[in-house]
């Protein structure tokens, strides 16, 4: 995995960066208190009127019928900027009460989106269930495919064509599975990507 704030590759077992010292305690007495998020599309910044909130609401059940083992969430809001909207995405994942409980190391599977619309920016978190799987170029692929969009202003444009390509990148994963692990393709739809268990900070693994 890489330091959510640095982008320095850091152990799974390690609970703080060794270069810059970034640790998920410490961002709690930086950011406060996290808003509560859950699975689908959730706006407080209030920019998307009802046809834009309903485009991207498609694009969520689009790609959860392609992949019902993974749990998406998107959040557009105005994040603090006192760190990267990257480091903010990944303390929001893993302090925003967003995965269960019971679904900490390979089990999580959750993908959170979040769009600031102040920056323009977008970035994508990842739980360790992904990780071995789905690299930092795939996580930035799918944010490019957005970017035309964020900086024209069309937010619902963005969440959709992210989604669309990171779809496209999972596609092209599991496709590569049975060669590269031995594990047969219908086994791999019906349980999903299954990594090695980590003990890393909190239960995120990449961001980009």
């Amino acid at each position: 995995m890489h330091c959510p704030y640095c982008q320095k590759p850091v152990l799974e077992a390690s609970v703080q960066c060794a270069d810059c010292g970034l640790e998920l305690g410490k961002l709690d007495g930086v950011l406060g208190i996290p808003p509560v998020i859950a699975a689908g599309l959730t706006d407080p910044a209030q920019v998307l009127e009802g046809k834009a909130s309903r485009q991207v609401k498609r694009a969520l059940q689009k790609f959860a019928m392609r992949f019902p083992q993974v749990r998406v969430a998107v959040v557009i809001k105005t994040a603090p900027v006192v760190v990267p909207l990257r480091t903010w995405a990944w303390w929001l994942f893993n302090r925003g009460h967003f995965s269960a409980a019971l679904d900490q190391g390979f089990m999580n599977r959750d993908v959170l989106l979040v769009l600031d619309p102040a920056r323009h920016q977008a970035a994508l978190t990842i739980g360790y269930g992904l990780e071995p799987f789905v690299g930092t170029r795939d996580l930035a692929g799918a944010l490019a495919a957005g970017e035309t969009a964020l900086q024209a202003g069309d937010w619902a444009g963005a969440c959709e064509q992210i989604l669309v390509a990171l779809d496209q990148a999972l596609a092209v994963i599991v496709g590569r599975m049975p060669r590269t692990y031995g594990v047969p393709l219908p086994l791999l739809l019906d349980s999903g990507p299954v990594g090695p268990a980590s003990s890393g900070p909190g239960v995120a693994g990449a961001t980009w």
